[in-house]
């Protein structure tokens, strides 16, 4: 009889990954989960002598190693506030320094020069709202305002020489522009003029800045790989699959380009000759492959790679030898034959729509058996859910559920007609789409269809309430974490930077208010009879405190059954083991209420 292993050992498996190569490639940093937050740690390039860098309460977002010295500039926020500030730890002293200095205000990481003496990155520091572009001077913490056009912008990164900064200017999640600004000259220039939603992003250049790659969906469903030219400002697409270009990367010398495509939910990766885009034949292990970085002399490659059964981990190829191996193991306490391979299925909703889908069933389930069903909403709406290790379900499939994650209209990867099915007017047909689901799951001989609960985080939560309120009867049970009530407060209470990206995509408070009313479901809440579990962070910027209490406030007035667990230490989302392994258990314990 095989094991049955707790909630707690499932939460207790680790990972590591987001790797990055000291100057001379001898040494790696990378993020791993062992303490039960993620720090950084530094390991030799053979995965020995691995040595634990930082110890906060709170998780490290981001660690990128110098391109000349031995140190490290890592970004952290406090309890979850996203006002993140970036420290440079000294690798020889383990002395560091703090660089932004400013608690209050949020920074967005951009990248090291090629000269190791400058950093680019983003900040809400003049008003609060806007993100402006800054250069900072590492030795002087001297900075320089590169780009003030208001608006979300981001540092895209310098060019090898440091000549140019591109900038990137989001008008909403799925519409974007780039600037190619001068370093020297001071000159802005718009490299993207475009009509309608277009997305530009990883612009990546060749050694002698005479041009840089880049993706973008432009006149196509699927973002592709284009060209910039800059002597004639000319953009040609030099690959365009019939999946997404998700991440693109290319060596100092411009010998490799690395190109992860997703593909319906995998991640697949291919090298290529910059020059000629001929494809470049590597050995690759299996798996998700993510966050790849490249050594400074371009022998060698940093990936994270990982499955729906098995943790991320850190892996480097080498080139010359065209071999690969795994450098980090992180501590899988459920073994991965214990975990279960999902199936990817299409199923039809109301309107005919081929919806995505990954179910996760039980292993052995026999022929009579009824389980419950979680069905799991991703949260974004542009989020997509991948093929990658969920503890969480798996312990629920471990436990005789059959969990089913579906990627609605308006996820991402499936082309920018899908995502865009779901803006403003058309909410609530993503909302059918999780209906739908319900009646394909009822042709699965082994669903209990009166025993399918709702589960989502973010905007998945939105989903949860939504469902519990306009399809009451339908529902055994909700587990909201973190999600939208009402989008009118919502809105209101958001934090300021992200206004006017998250009502590009619901609808505005000035023209589309009325609407905004009627889906949202306090407004509705008196109709919601499932029982109810909501999960939220005291310091939640996204989706403020006040959304869960409001709803779970009313809920109580109406003798309904309603659970709420807050966390002091967090925010969107609960990140810290120690409050995971507070509130996982609990939500077991209601499930086994609220079924039984």
């Amino acid at each position: 009889m095989q094991k049955k292993y707790s909630i707690q050992e499932f939460l207790e498996v680790k990972a590591a990954g987001s790797p990055t190569f000291s100057p001379d490639a001898s040494k790696v940093a990378y993020l791993s989960t062992t303490t039960g937050t993620t720090q950084v740690y530094l390991m030799s390039a053979d995965g020995s002598d691995v040595e634990q860098l930082t110890d906060y309460p709170d998780n490290i977002a981001f660690a990128r190693y110098s391109p000349t010295e031995n140190k490290i500039i890592f970004g952290k926020n406090e309890g979850g506030n996203e006002k993140m500030q970036f420290l440079l730890l000294d690798v020889e002293t383990q002395e560091v320094s703090d660089l932004t200095k400013s608690p209050d205000v949020r920074h967005d990481f951009g990248s090291w020069s090629r000269d190791g003496k400058s950093i680019c990155f983003a900040s809400t520091e003049r008003n609060g709202t806007d993100f402006d572009v800054y250069v900072m001077d590492v030795a002087t913490l001297e900075k320089k305002c590169i780009f003030d056009k208001g608006g979300w912008c981001g540092a895209a990164g310098f060019s090898p020489k440091g000549t140019y900064l591109i900038v990137g200017q989001r008008h909403s999640n799925f519409n974007n522009d780039a600037y190619l600004c001068n370093l020297e000259s001071g000159e802005i220039e718009l490299i993207t003029p475009h009509e309608g939603n277009v997305v530009h992003e990883n612009p990546r250049w060749l050694p002698d800045e005479s041009a840089f790659f880049f993706a973008k969906n432009q006149d196509r469903e699927f973002m592709g790989l284009g060209k910039y030219t800059l002597k004639d400002k000319h953009f040609e697409y030099v690959l365009t699959p019939e999946w997404d270009v998700d991440t693109v990367a290319i060596d100092s010398n411009g010998t490799k380009l690395a190109v992860i495509v997703n593909e319906d939910g995998y991640n697949k990766a291919k090298f290529y000759d910059p020059a000629t885009l001929e494809e470049l034949s590597f050995n690759l292990p299996s798996g998700n492959i993510s966050t790849p970085h490249f050594s400074k002399d371009g022998t060698k490659l940093l990936i994270t790679v990982g499955d729906s059964r098995h943790v991320s981990d850190v892996w480097v190829m080498d080139f010359d030898s065209n071999d690969y191996r795994q450098v980090t193991t992180s501590p899988q306490g459920v073994p991965p034959e214990v975990m279960v391979e999902p199936e990817l299925i299409h199923y039809a909703s109301f309107d005919g729509l081929s919806v995505p889908a990954f179910i996760y069933r039980p292993r052995d389930i026999s022929e009579d058996s009824k389980l419950p069903v979680i069905m799991n909403i991703h949260g974004g709406p542009e989020g997509q859910y991948q093929s990658a290790l969920a503890v969480i379900t798996q312990y629920f499939v471990h436990s005789g559920y059959i969990v089913v994650a579906p990627n609605v209209r308006g996820s991402s990867g499936y082309g920018k007609t899908y995502m865009a099915l779901d803006d403003v007017g058309k909410r609530m047909d993503s909302v059918q789409d999780m209906v739908s689901l319900r009646e394909y799951l009822k042709t699965i001989p082994q669903v209990d269809s009166e025993r399918i609960v709702l589960m989502g985080g973010s905007y998945g939560g939105f989903m949860v309430l939504a469902g519990l309120a306009f399809y009451p009867e339908l529902w055994a049970a909700g587990i909201n974490i973190v999600g939208i009530g009402n989008f009118v407060t919502f809105l209101e209470n958001t934090a300021p930077y992200r206004r006017a990206l998250r009502e590009a995509e619901y609808g505005s408070l000035e023209h589309d208010r009325e609407f905004l009313e009627r889906i949202s479901p306090f407004n509705s809440v008196e109709k919601m009879k499932a029982p109810l579990f909501v999960i939220h962070g005291a310091n939640d910027p996204r989706v403020p405190l006040s959304e869960a209490e409001q709803v779970v406030s009313k809920l109580k007035e109406l003798g309904r059954d309603v659970e709420l667990a807050v966390y002091a230490d967090e925010g969107h989302g609960i990140a810290k083991l120690k409050n995971r392994l507070d509130v996982y258990p609990k939500v077991v314990s209601f499930l086994d209420r609220v079924l039984a």
